[in-house]
């Protein structure tokens, strides 16, 4: 690696962690205003306050990231134009592509973390988070959520795992059900019932069929149950209701696993498959805003440090625009979930390009 490439990551990864950590402080101070009402309320002890904002830094770290990123790009950039050194850069017969690729390799490093952070960390916290807030700081309810529940999962007791498109919480019927038992990585039985009612502490299964598979996974015997009970299933509703994961609070794989049960069901896995592809767009953006914010700083001249931060936080405000308006159009089935996670990454890559084209003419 040249000294100059050395140089250049160096001051775009110093910056970066800096930028990180004051984000970080920012956001938690912010949120600790706002719920301060809801500490108080609930007597919380600085434990529990402390323990709650501790498990928040892997969400808080990654969602911030880009900004901190796209910041520390500007100010990398911005100080070597300021001081001219770009242009002895440029030179010495330096190409400008040249001169970010230590950037991109540090945007490509930082989209990496992003992304094991997301798949590794952030989900168990994310679930760690919402039972603290539940159970420590806001009064849990002592009964089961009245209404309809719709698209819940639930991986309850001895392997088993739950899911249904639609949950009754008043009579405590699921509709379309499936239930898998597994034992580590070999699929035991499945189920596939109509209805599920449950009657006298037991689960009665309405128009169903249960496979049992063998070793290789294939189908070994399956059974039709008009109406009847299944041995071994003694999660009751308020478990199944209570304990749901959302997307947020899962890995890739069990999300796409979520997704597999939601068309198996008939239910609708539209919003699900958007978040799915979300949580491989996301990390990216760290890589992404390097390709739009090395050219746009490359010509400022004066300004420094608060120049830089103005200019990141209003490109960052645009581009977590965009993110959203795909991530609601995607919702709604009007892009492909696809199309929708990546569009902001789409469009801003396509901007940041033809940015680099027209530096390298000057």
């Amino acid at each position: 690696m040249r000294i100059l490439d050395r140089y250049i990551m160096k001051q775009m990864i110093r910056t970066m962690l800096i930028g990180s950590l004051a984000f970080l402080v920012v956001f938690i101070s912010l949120d600790m205003v706002e719920n301060i009402d809801d500490f108080v309320d609930s007597n919380a002890s600085i434990t529990t306050v402390l323990k709650y904002y501790s498990f928040q830094v892997p969400y808080i770290f990654n969602l911030t990231l880009p900004i901190a990123t796209l910041i520390a790009c500007l100010f990398t950039v911005g100080q070597m134009a300021r001081y001219t050194e770009l242009i002895a850069m440029r030179a010495s017969g330096i190409r400008f592509l040249r001169i970010i690729v230590p950037l991109m390799v540090v945007g490509m490093l930082t989209s990496l973390t992003s992304l094991a952070i997301g798949e590794l960390i952030e989900p168990e916290s994310n679930a760690i988070v919402r039972a603290i807030k539940a159970n420590e700081i806001k009064k849990p309810k002592k009964t089961v959520p009245r209404g309809k529940k719709t698209n819940v999962s639930y991986r309850g007791r001895s392997g088993v795992f739950y899911f249904t498109p639609s949950f009754d919480t008043r009579r405590n019927i699921m509709t379309n059900v499936v239930i898998e038992k597994t034992s580590g990585d070999r699929l035991i039985y499945r189920i596939n019932a109509k209805r599920a009612v449950w009657r006298d502490s037991v689960w009665v299964f309405v128009d169903a069929w249960v496979r049992w598979f063998d070793e290789n996974g294939d189908v070994d015997r399956e059974a039709y149950i008009p109406e009847g009970t299944i041995s071994g299933l003694c999660d009751k509703p308020g478990d199944i209701v209570r304990e749901q994961r959302k997307p947020e609070e899962m890995g890739y794989v069990q999300l796409h696993q979520l997704i597999k049960r939601v068309e198996e069901s008939g239910g609708d896995p539209t919003r699900y498959r958007v978040g799915l592809n979300m949580k491989l767009a996301f990390p990216f953006t760290n890589l992404v805003v390097i390709l739009i914010g090395s050219p746009l700083s490359a010509r400022i001249r004066r300004g420094g440090i608060a120049l830089g931060v103005g200019r990141g936080l209003s490109i960052t405000f645009i581009y977590y625009g965009f993110i959203r308006v795909g991530q609601t159009l995607g919702d709604h089935g009007i892009l492909p979930p696809f199309v929708a996670a990546w569009l902001g990454n789409l469009v801003f890559a396509a901007c940041g390009i033809i940015l680099i084209l027209h530096a390298e003419k000057y």
